[in-house]
């Protein structure tokens, strides 16, 4: 495992394309930062990779990874399907601490995350494909607000971990179910149901 610093000194360009290359071989794993925690991380369509995390958290195959990706546009040429409440929470939130799981072009639905991290959004649009993201943590443990806490239980390691030291949110994004309306909060967070319903009532007046 390649330890990487996303200090104030670093060369961050540098750190994306490191990054980037080890992404673009095949069942590579990362652990990156987000606004929010720690995650465990690969290309979205790498099915070798995703297999490799759901072993490193000791996760039950049947629990779905989130989409990460940079922007709405990008997120649509991947099928996802932004209508209701899902468009209007999409460019209320994003970017920001909400997973938002919306409808996809294969019937089914998809949770989809764009952080409000300039390092993650530079890396995603580098490697021109969304991530597959799940918190840094084995399964059922809380999820890591530092490196040493995603790595401290973990009997194999990803490729390259990048610190950008202690995350100060402290708590996994809000997860809301928009794939039917009305809405659905399927995980407390950051972004409280307050603001969720303020946000939906202002733009269907």
């Amino acid at each position: 495992m390649k330890n990487l610093s996303l200090n104030k000194s670093a060369d961050e360009s540098r750190i994306v394309d490191e990054c980037a290359e080890a992404l673009n071989r095949r069942g590579s794993v990362l652990l990156l930062p987000t606004e929010t925690v720690y995650g465990f991380m690969c290309r979205y369509d790498d099915s070798d990779a995703r297999d490799r995390i759901l072993g490193m958290k000791k996760r039950s195959a049947d629990k779905p990874f989130q989409m990460l990706a940079s922007s709405i546009g990008q997120a649509e040429k991947e099928g996802l399907i932004f209508d209701g409440e899902a468009k209007i929470l999409a460019e209320k939130f994003f970017p920001g601490p909400l997973t938002l799981v919306v409808k996809n072009s294969n019937g089914g639905t998809t949770g989809l995350r764009i952080p409000n991290h300039p390092f993650m959004l530079k890396l995603i649009e580098e490697i021109g494909s969304p991530l597959a993201a799940t918190s840094a943590n084995i399964s059922g443990e809380p999820a890591a607000l530092t490196v040493e806490d995603a790595l401290k239980n973990l009997e194999s390691f990803p490729d390259i971990a990048v610190d950008s030291g202690r995350i100060e949110a402290g708590a996994a994004s809000t997860v809301v179910d928009a794939s039917s309306s009305p809405f659905k909060i399927l995980r407390a967070g950051p972004l409280g149901e307050e603001e969720i319903r303020k946000a939906i009532s202002v733009n269907i007046r």
